[in-house]
């Protein structure tokens, strides 16, 4: 890239058309002061955004795209809830850009180790009962291959207030008739009160909804 590209924030024509494509959540969005507009167009800002990368079958990380964005967009893509598809440079995974021309990809995720595993969560945590508030496809699988989701949950333990949390579990197609608003799923908890896993295999074990 040359310096003025680098200046006006013009992203690295090269990573675009040869990066890997990934998928990001734009986590904040700082705007460097410069702008530019081209004939009519909308005015565009620098910015620096930091994404969490989610490459396929990888641990996310976190990572910064200096670039160019319209300004108009950047209130919805500082919210915490925009995704987008990055590039990655495969020999250096901390140099990204924000392809805005592609369509967010599905990426299957890696499994993660220690207490926040989910398998560890299941066969260590304590029991709770969660109760089902939202659920929504994150556009990701899990190690196993299923849809993660987000869940919006109200947690109850005995002798404990129920707190709420939202959390992603991967989803067994066979567990989805189980996701309504009020469902009440038995589920384990971590070292954290928001490391909550889903027992689906438990949910599954209890028959039909009522």
């Amino acid at each position: 890239m040359g310096w003025l590209s680098g200046l006006i924030g013009s992203p690295d024509h090269s990573l675009l058309t040869k990066g890997e494509l990934a998928r990001g959540n734009i986590l904040s969005v700082r705007g460097k002061g410069m702008t530019i507009q081209v004939m009519n167009g909308l005015v565009e800002r620098k910015c620096d955004l930091e994404v969490r990368v989610y490459r396929n079958g990888q641990q996310p990380y976190d990572a910064v795209a200096s670039q160019r964005v319209q300004e108009v967009y950047i209130p919805q893509l500082a919210s915490g809830d925009s995704w987008v598809a990055v590039r990655v440079d495969p020999a250096n995974p901390a140099r990204i850009a924000i392809d805005f021309g592609e369509p967010v990809p599905e990426v299957q995720l890696a499994a993660s180790a220690g207490t926040d595993n989910a398998a560890w969560i299941l066969a260590n945590g304590s029991p709770v009962e969660a109760v089902v508030v939202q659920a929504q496809k994150l556009g990701m699988k899990g190690p196993q291959g299923d849809d993660v989701y987000v869940l919006s949950l109200t947690i109850e333990a005995t002798g404990e207030q129920p707190y709420s949390v939202q959390v992603g579990n991967s989803v067994p197609a066979s567990a989805l008739p189980k996701l309504y608003p009020g469902s009440r799923l038995p589920a384990r908890r971590g070292t954290d009160t928001t490391d909550i896993v889903i027992d689906f295999a438990a949910a599954s074990a209890s028959g039909p909804p009522a």
